[in-house]
């Protein structure tokens, strides 16, 4: 191990000492030590072979390329590289039966991947040492891990070069796509960590392929229909499980399985979507099937996140056609739920509302107030003293439920709240006032005056919402100065400064819809209120009047640095 670590070393000095040394002549040095060595690569020690893989490895960084052209249809024009490659890759160095030799020529086949663009006729050799003993057949665990990740490397950036192969590939890998609890001793070959790279291969292979859409769509099925089967043999298995550690087993491995078949999912793109390579129906069987483990009441947290991940994956590749789904699922996820379940729910919500807005309104309506009441219910949970885990998860699911408020008033939907009834519609805009005063936090503040400017904006004028006028004098105004005066709001604090900025924007909105009315107020009302001086409130009021918003923005720091203690 020692040696070849020094050896390495030098290999490297050598090949840059040898490149910058002096054009061609030196690279021509740096083959003929990598030829010899190949040549009789059977008699020779390991290390000088793994020295010999490594030049070549390094010979790239050192060698100035146009754009990565190394390689070049051209016989005439083969650099030096190319030649090398071609010799590394007939020469069946592969074969050598030592890991870092082993190591070392996957990960120069892959390094110089273009080669292979040029000189295609390589590359069925290269995917069979993948496939075999050499790869991903291994003896040793960490050339099999190593394998794995190459593989999908090799695939991906030759997807176009793959189409004579892809059966063949799909049918040598059947046994390394098996979802296997690592029980009873049983070691599969690959982790699953290693087994995503394999799934997400054969998805580039299916995805990419010159294939009709009905066979893309046979191949996809016959990939994820196992996992499918296996996972509800699994989940019943849970069920009934009485063994704690075997629950953790099977929960993990149910969880594997959701996380393959998101993982084939990553080969669609824009020019390639589920719905024109057919596999729409497939997809939706996964959802169909993964979305009972949401109400498995056994390991909640990791199965829960597990199908959370898929959906918000399907809510990308599925578009529309997941949204069936959807009350289902969010119905499940609502039951018994702790802090953390809801902060990790919400963002899949404004996911949704923010992709397909009136599309979704419905369902809002629907879903609204039992979230609401969900994140309440969890939130009135007495805390202890001294539980700042506690304390930060509803610091947390605040602010997620203030950003989810955000994402309904934002995306046109703000209709969702008004329909919620007036004492729901009363309870939601009490919560964002004392969000924007109580809680010394600014992050959260900053958010619950987006929410209040909005819905001035929405609301705040002549034919708004019923009531809503009397609710900004009572409540908005006042929060606009209630909140900067507390002891906690800290305008040396950079997000504080941001939240004091969004007051300001509220209070530039209410003037907005509200006109002379507003300075009317403040003038004669409010701020005499509060004590200040005449001449004092005058000037703010002229502030607020000007058409650019930073001159008030910067008044109003100036403002509350004078007011405060």
């Amino acid at each position: 191990g020692c040696c070849s670590k020094g050896l390495q070393h030098n290999a490297g000095e050598l090949a840059e000492h040898k490149v910058h040394g002096g054009g061609s002549g030196s690279e021509a040095a740096v083959q003929r030590v990598f030829n010899t060595t190949l040549e009789n690569w059977q008699n020779t020690r390991f290390m000088e072979v793994e020295v010999a893989l490594r030049l070549l490895f390094m010979l790239g960084e050192a060698i100035p390329a146009s754009h990565g052209a190394h390689f070049s249809g051209d016989s005439a024009k083969a650099s030096v590289l190319q030649e090398m490659m071609h010799t590394l890759v007939t020469s069946e160095v592969s074969q050598y039966l030592h890991t870092s030799v082993t190591l070392e020529f996957f990960e120069t086949v892959v390094r110089y991947e273009k080669f292979f663009t040029v000189e295609p006729q390589h590359i069925p050799t290269v995917l069979m040492s993948f496939l075999d003993h050499r790869g991903l057949r291994n003896n040793s665990p960490k050339v099999r891990s190593r394998a794995a990740y190459l593989f999908s490397r090799f695939i991906k950036t030759l997807s176009k070069h793959m189409n004579p192969y892809i059966e063949d590939i799909l049918n040598r890998i059947q046994d390394l796509l098996v979802l296997s609890p690592c029980e009873n001793g049983f070691q599969p070959l690959l982790s699953s960590d290693d087994q995503l790279f394999i799934y997400e291969s054969a998805g580039v292979l299916i995805v990419n392929s010159e294939y009709s859409a009905e066979r893309k769509q046979t191949l996809m099925r016959d990939l994820l229909t196992p996992l499918m089967e296996k996972f509800k043999v699994f989940l019943e298995k849970l069920l009934r499980e009485q063994d704690e550690e075997r629950q953790t087993v099977l929960a993990d491995c149910l969880n594997h399985a959701v996380g393959f078949a998101s993982r084939t999912s990553k080969a669609f793109s824009n020019k390639q979507t589920v719905k024109q390579c057919g596999c729409s129906e497939v997809y939706r069987d996964c959802l169909q099937t993964f979305l009972p483990a949401l109400s498995c009441p056994l390991q909640k947290e990791v199965l829960r996140s597990g199908v959370r991940t898929f959906l918000h994956r399907m809510i990308i590749c599925l578009e529309e056609e997941v949204l069936p789904f959807i009350p289902t699922a969010s119905e499940h996820m609502l039951k018994d739920c702790e802090a953390k379940d809801l902060q990790e729910f919400i963002p899949l919500i404004n996911q949704i509302t923010a992709k397909f807005k009136t599309q979704i309104s419905p369902f809002l309506q629907q879903v609204f107030m039992p979230l609401v009441r969900a994140i309440f219910e969890v939130l009135a949970r007495p805390v202890e003293e001294n539980d700042q885990t506690a304390a930060l998860e509803n610091q947390m699911l605040r602010r997620s439920y203030f950003a989810f408020l955000q994402t309904v008033a934002g995306s046109g939907m703000s209709e969702v709240i008004a329909n919620q009834g007036v004492q729901n519609v009363e309870q939601v805009l009490f919560t964002v006032i004392q969000g924007a005063v109580e809680f010394p936090d600014p992050i959260a503040q900053k958010t619950c005056f987006i929410i209040l400017s909005k819905l001035v904006e929405l609301w705040g004028g002549k034919d708004g919402l019923l009531g809503f006028e009397d609710f900004i004098y009572k409540h908005i105004v006042p929060a606009c100065f209630l909140a900067p005066m507390k002891p906690t709001f800290d305008l040396a604090d950079a997000q504080t400064v941001l939240a004091l900025s969004e007051c300001a924007v509220t209070l530039k909105t209410i003037h907005l819809k509200r006109g002379p009315e507003l300075i009317q107020y403040l003038q004669q009302e409010y701020l005499q209120s509060l004590q200040v001086a005449p001449e004092i409130s005058r000037e703010f009021c002229q502030a607020l009047q000007q058409p650019d918003g930073k001159i008030f923005k910067n008044y109003l720091k100036v403002f509350f640095q004078r007011a405060k203690p």
